[in-house]
């Protein structure tokens, strides 16, 4: 089983966060490294995690308020505390905030590596359990899942999907669409609305959806012909 996973490591010590980030992706791993929870929203290009590697003692907001906005944002994200404060009451506020693991430093890679790979497997168990029969597909966290695996989407093409997702019919019309991407009506806007489409209608087919899952209305929009349950 593949477990290469996309991470968050925040740690305010460069030489540590460097040697970790490097030893992450040298087993495969996507990982982007932080300083300070301030540049998470900056730095992180705004993809979906799979796990935050959280030091305590940050500047500014510090590894527990981190690690409690996380898990209320993101229920099934992966969250591991490496820090030196190894006492008892800091691992039970730890476990708290959100924490799945909990381990003090120094940590040997070879236990970090240990926990996200259990990680992975607990992750995989998960992604198969929300494969819905029937051809539902059900989108969560920026992911896509279908009876062919799960896929991953861009923040506008999640928007875009729970847009369709939740109208009437599934269908939109064109204004509609040009309201959601920001532009007016100008043909430019249409072609770059088009391609938008085609995409998603592309990683519709990837996560499983038969037939004309996104079709077009001539003149007026486009209309959902496959059944999605948006995961709040």
């Amino acid at each position: 089983m593949a477990t290469h996973l996309s991470i968050v490591l925040v740690e305010d010590n460069d030489d540590l966060r460097e040697l970790t980030a490097d030893a992450l992706r040298a087993e495969g791993h996507r990982v982007v490294a932080l300083s300070c929870a301030e540049e998470l929203e900056d730095q992180s290009r705004g993809e979906a995690a799979d796990v935050f590697l959280i030091d305590l003692n940050l500047p500014g907001e510090d590894g527990f308020s981190l690690s409690r906005r996380l898990r209320q944002a993101h229920p099934l994200v992966g969250i591991i505390i490496i820090s030196a404060r190894s006492d008892l009451q800091d691992k039970v506020v730890g476990y708290d905030s959100g924490a799945d693991w909990y381990l003090p430093k120094p940590v040997p890679f070879a236990e970090l590596s240990a926990a996200l790979k259990s990680f992975a497997r607990r992750h995989q168990a998960q992604r198969i359990e929300t494969v819905t029969p029937a051809g539902i597909l059900r989108l969560q966290q920026r992911e896509l899942h279908g009876p062919a695996g799960p896929v991953r989407l861009t923040g506008f093409e999640e928007n875009l999907l729970t847009a369709f997702a939740r109208a009437p019919s599934g269908r939109l019309e064109n204004w509609q669409l040009l309201e959601l991407f920001g532009q007016g009506a100008a043909d430019n806007s249409k072609a770059s609305l088009e391609i938008r489409i085609t995409r998603l209608r592309k990683k519709l087919i990837q996560a499983g959806a038969q037939g004309h899952s996104l079709e077009s209305i001539r003149n007026v929009g486009y209309q959902l012909h496959v059944p999605v349950q948006v995961m709040a």
